[in-house]
């Protein structure tokens, strides 16, 4: 016979005992801020992470699938309030602004302001930074780029690299403005291009937009060139770690992370 409610209710919890750690980011914790529609950049990012003490926490920003100029410009109005919302009253090492030619679009360091509006004592870094910085630490000069994007924002890319000092010896793009369809790049097609441009008189490939899935080709299209391949996730990957006070290798993906 069940007991009456009011005589269950005076049944008290048992206070158990416990002690608090510092929860799992035990080494970094490193926040993103990530395209509502980008379906890549997550997956790519952790499987680039060490499996222990280094967590990754995003939050999403508005972006239509429609990859202009105009729309990524559009995202800076947004990029403060998103930061704010990852892991608010926690500590955070760094913050990812996760997009190459958004970053490109509105200002490296506008992006970066604009996260510090939000994060005031975080590190910050986004894949254009992240990836020039890979690109030099691995002694690259004159490089190849290759992107997903339309023509519009290619130019956006090219004046922004050339005007921060890079030769680009050679441009490839796959030419997309939808945003979903760049999430959907074979692996392999990312290989061919990035073989084909390689193969030219430069010293390194940039595959840039953390919407292309290049994780599980890097490492081959790097032996096969014999020369360094950066992509936008794996550089962010790099940079967001060493930012974060993290040395640690990561292999199978390319020489930056094992650098």
């Amino acid at each position: 016979m069940s007991q009456p409610a009011a005589q269950v209710m005076q049944h008290n919890w048992q206070q158990m005992p416990f002690t608090l750690d510092k929860g799992s980011p035990s080494r970094a914790a490193i926040g993103l801020i990530t395209l509502s529609n980008d379906l890549s950049i997550e997956p790519e990012i952790n499987t680039f992470l060490p499996d222990e003490g280094v967590a990754l926490y995003a939050n999403r920003i508005p972006f239509p699938d429609s990859t202009t100029v105009e729309t990524l410009r559009s995202m800076e109005a947004d990029i403060a309030k998103t930061a704010v919302l990852i892991n608010p009253g926690e500590t955070l090492d760094v913050v990812i602004f996760g997009c190459t030619s958004g970053t490109m679009s509105i200002g490296d360091d506008v992006v970066r302001t604009r996260i510090l509006e939000a994060k005031p004592d975080v590190e910050t870094t986004d894949p254009i930074t992240a990836g020039l910085a890979g690109l030099r630490h691995l002694g690259c000069k004159r490089i190849a780029v290759l992107t997903p994007y339309a023509d519009d924002v290619n130019d956006v890319v090219a004046e922004f690299i050339g005007g921060k000092g890079w030769d680009i010896g050679v441009r490839g793009s796959f030419k997309r403005v939808s945003a979903g369809e760049m999430s959907r790049v074979s692996p392999e097609s990312i290989y061919e291009a990035g073989y084909a441009l390689g193969q030219h008189d430069v010293d390194g490939l940039f595959i840039s937009c953390t919407a292309l899935r290049a994780s599980p080709i890097l490492e081959r299209l790097e032996t096969d060139l014999g020369k360094p391949v950066v992509s936008s996730n794996q550089a962010l990957a790099w940079h967001s770690m060493r930012l974060a006070g993290c040395e640690d290798k990561v292999t199978g993906y390319g020489q930056l992370l094992r650098s």
